[in-house]
């Protein structure tokens, strides 16, 4: 058996109302932060291929495998940050203004007067665009890291709003098919009433009729009686 409900018009539209604002809002701040963290892992790739360039221009720079080394860990670190579930502003912008701290002071001491001295092209530009990603990861991160702050707050906001609406319609759905069954309870006892009161009044007009006959048959041998009564004191 299949239930059927029967909410009020202006609760049902009301609940369906807040749920669908509350869940589109949830809903594209969730795509918002999925696009966030695609634009800030394209950065993290890009800053990656601009140190595999710098490292195969530089090298046969002296100090070059102990950039390298710490470099590629920290930028390791940084991707493991990025891609938990969860970003923490603080572990991300430690290692993240590490890594743009350790490129500046390298770059400006040895790599900047060693690729434009031997290797003939514009240090600079490169050095701006590695910074420029740089700058772009800590831009997307922090925006991932608002909304995430943000996703719960309007889950929150949804369930007061579904207590809300519940406090305020307290009258409950109607379910047919309860009513159904009620109506064939309250039916079927009625018929057995009226059943009951028919015999009960079959049982008394039956006895009715029995006395009725018995005081016809007292009163005929009653008159009987008298009448031989009669007739013995004639002769």
């Amino acid at each position: 058996m299949s239930n059927t409900n029967i909410n009020l018009p202006t609760q049902t539209s009301s609940v369906l109302q807040n749920d669908t604002v509350s869940s589109c809002s949830t809903s594209k701040l969730q795509e918002k932060t999925q696009l966030l963290r695609s634009r800030c892992m394209n950065s993290l790739r890009e800053v990656k291929s601009q140190f595999k360039f710098l490292t195969e221009t530089l090298q046969d720079l002296g100090t070059m495998p102990i950039f390298k080394r710490t470099f590629s860990q920290d930028l390791d670190l940084l991707e493991q940050y990025l891609t938990k579930d969860i970003l923490s502003q603080t572990d991300c912008k430690t290692i993240l203004t590490k890594i743009k701290t350790t490129f500046e002071n390298a770059f400006n001491s040895e790599f900047k007067e060693r690729m434009q001295k031997y290797r003939r092209f514009d240090a600079q530009s490169f050095k701006d665009a590695m910074i420029c990603n740089m700058d772009s990861i800590g831009k997307y991160m922090l925006d991932i890291i608002l909304h995430q702050q943000w996703t719960p707050h309007l889950l929150k906001q949804k369930k007061l709003m579904q207590i809300k609406e519940d406090h305020s319609n307290p009258i409950p759905s109607l379910n047919i098919d309860s009513l159904k069954v009620d109506l064939v309870l309250i039916q079927n006892t009625c018929s057995e009433k009226e059943d009951t009161n028919s015999k009960t009044a079959s049982s008394k007009s039956k006895e009715n009729s029995l006395d009725s006959a018995t005081k016809d048959v007292h009163a005929i041998k009653y008159k009987m009686s008298k009448a031989k009564e009669r007739c013995m004191t004639y002769f």
